[in-house]
Order: C-alpha cells, then sequence, then structure tokens
C-alpha cells in the first residue's frame, strides 16, 4: 500500500521526537499566549518612550522613522547609533511591555485559562529514560517556566530556588522527589529573562515578577540592536551561552517552535549539527521564514520536517518533499495538532 504524505511527515517526526530533540523556542511561539510580536512592540515603544535630550531625541526620531516606513524594530535599530541613555530607556520600555502580557498569562494559568502545548510535549517527552530536558530560547517571557510547572516538573535556568535567587555559580542545585533526582527541565535563556536583574553594585539577581520595575534594579534582557552583541559578553548571558553551546553540539534532534533562524546565537550550533551530523529536526512555524527555507536547502540534512500554514491545510517540507507537499484539513504546523500527531 503506497504511504501517502501524511503517513510520511507522521514518520519522520515520529523519528524526531524518539530522540528526545532539544527543543528551541523562536518568538513564534509566544505570540500565540498574547505576547507582543516585534511590530506590536515597536507600536508600544514608540506610544510610550519618552526622549529626554537631543542626542535621545534625534536618535529616536530617526528610529521611528524607519519604523514608520515598515522597517523592522531590530533593523531600525541597528541602522542608527544610539546613545546609551536611549538604550536603557528602550530596555526599559521593552521590559514593560513584555512584562504586562507575561503577568496576564500568568493570571490566566493560575486560573486554569491558558493552554500550554509545550507542557504536553514536556510530558510525553519525559516518558522516555531521559531525566534532563533542555529548552533553549532567546525569549525574555516565561512561557518555557510556565509549561514546566503545568507540566508538573521542576525547572531550571541557572539561579538556585527561592523567592530572591541568587546565580547557581559553578554549584548545580540537585532536587529530589523520593530516592532520585527529580527530571528537570532546563531552560537556557540566552538574551536574559523577564524576571533577571542587575542591582546599582552589578549583583545579579533573580526576583518576582510585578508590572513595574523594583526600584533601584535593571532588567538583564538583552534588546534587539548593536547593544545585543555587546550585553552577551557580561553575566548571566555568558553562562546562558555557553550551556546553550553545550547542549546545541550534543543535541540528538531538534524540535524548533516559531524560531526564525535569525539569531546568531543559537544558528551557528545548530546549523553546524544538523550539517554535520544529520540529527533530526523539526521546524513548526505558521509561516517559514525566508533564512528557515534557506537552512532547510543549504544546512538541513536529510532528516528534516519543516511545517508552514497554508489554505488548504498545511505545507511540508522533507527531504522527500523539497519544494512541498500540501497535507490538507490539518494544520500540523500548530503545536497542539502536532501533539496529536506524535504524543
Amino acid at each position: 500500500m503506497t504511504e501517502t504524505p501524511l503517513d510520511i511527515v507522521s514518520k519522520i517526526a515520529q523519528d524526531c521526537i524518539q530522540h528526545v530533540p532539544i527543543i528551541v523556542l523562536g518568538s513564534g511561539a509566544s505570540i500565540p499566549h498574547r505576547y507582543k510580536g516585534m511590530g506590536e512592540l515597536a507600536e508600544y515603544l514608540r506610544e510610550n518612550l519618552v526622549t529626554e535630550s537631543e542626542a535621545e531625541s534625534q536618535a529616536w526620531t530617526a528610529i521611528s522613522a524607519d519604523l514608520s516606513d515598515g522597517m523592522g524594530l531590530e533593523e531600525a535599530l541597528q541602522k542608527t547609533a544610539t546613545p546609551s541613555t536611549l538604550v536603557d530607556k528602550i530596555v526599559n520600555h521593552t521590559w514593560k511591555g513584555i512584562a504586562s502580557d507575561d503577568l496576564a498569562v500568568l493570571q490566566r494559568a493560575a486560573i486554569g485559562e491558558e493552554n500550554f502545548p509545550l507542557a504536553d510535549m514536556i510530558r510525553g517527552l519525559f516518558r522516555s529514560t531521559t531525566r534532563t530536558l533542555n529548552i533553549v530560547t532567546p525569549n525574555y517571557d516565561r512561557i518555557a517556566e510556565y509549561a514546566s510547572d503545568a507540566a508538573d516538573f521542576i525547572h531550571a535556568n541557572g539561579f538556585v530556588p527561592g523567592l530572591i535567587r541568587r546565580r547557581e555559580g559553578g554549584d548545580t542545585v540537585l532536587i529530589r522527589r523520593g530516592s532520585y533526582p527529580a527530571r528537570t527541565v532546563r531552560i537556557l535563556k540566552v538574551h536574559g529573562s523577564l524576571d533577571w536583574f542587575e542591582d546599582q553594585h552589578g549583583n545579579v539577581l533573580s526576583l518576582p515578577l510585578t508590572s513595574e520595575l523594583p526600584e533601584g534594579f535593571r532588567p538583564l534582557i538583552v534588546t534587539p540592536g548593536i547593544s545585543k552583541y555587546e550585553r552577551t559578553h557580561d553575566e548571566p548571558f555568558r553562562s546562558a551561552l555557553q550551556g546553550a553551546d553545550t547542549v546545541l553540539g550534543s543535541a540528538p534532534a531538534f524540535l524548533c517552535i516559531g524560531y526564525g533562524f535569525r539569531d546568531t546565537h543559537i544558528q551557528p550550533r545548530l546549523v553546524e549539527r544538523c550539517r554535520q551530523k544529520n540529527v533530526p529536526i523539526i521546524i513548526l512555524a505558521k509561516y517559514l521564514t525566508p533564512e528557515a527555507k534557506n537552512f532547510l536547502t543549504n544546512s538541513a540534512g536529510t532528516r528534516y520536517l519543516a511545517m508552514e500554514d497554508c489554505k488548504e491545510g498545511t505545507l511540508a517540507f522533507s527531504n522527500e518533499f523539497k519544494d512541498g507537499t500540501i497535507i490538507p484539513d490539518v494544520k500540523l504546523w500548530s503545536f497542539d495538532n502536532f501533539n496529536s500527531l506524535v504524543l
């Protein structure tokens, strides 16, 4: 009996999941939870950011003009030389805009009104013998943390447990459930997190999230733009990047959710692993970016599956369907529907 495209796609997907992949979360994984996308964040900054000097005003006028002309936020911020004081304002307002979305997700999750497909995937992957799942993300939000909680597993992101949390440093905290080490979701946030802060003395802490910045603290998030590449040399970003390099460089497989293949802090290791070791990789996105399609053509090896939306259902790409094949009447690119296929 001839295999259908759905049969072939299902077989490729199952192979990847059986390898217990590293999960890579991009911004497309957060948007279904009602976080601001880049366009909405750009509009939020334009409406709320107030300059206080001529240098700030000139730079922000240029950036705003580029945004009005349809330029992306990251490209606009990279194009214009930005005073450090304006960078601080951009960081603070970016934090505030995303933090308000994150607190809304927390509220909905607390009363059972938020669905986390990532939680279902975590439960499914922990049906194996693995003790640690690794999630790598450039996102600041806490979807990975919430999903781990919803799945009833411990998560670790480089800080000791507690409310006022300090970095682990070289001492990894071991948590047990009964006689055995607890199964743990390790979250590597290469661009920082909404609940990471630095005090006026340079001390790094993780604090409970509120709607306002804690007085005397600055957010530890790396915003788009030139400073993005400067900040990642500092802690805690450097440790997160080193951890991400390690897990990406030894990954048995990858599951990429809403990831656009544009981040230079994640991309090289992922490309290297697929090109040299031909590990399985799945990419789910509403629409695949040109960078993602270039990856499929030039670097993905032969064990890949990428799926995006189309009006008939799902457009799937694999080594068997290099030009894409339509799987009708089902949105398999959606995380929920993908889970139904493989779990």
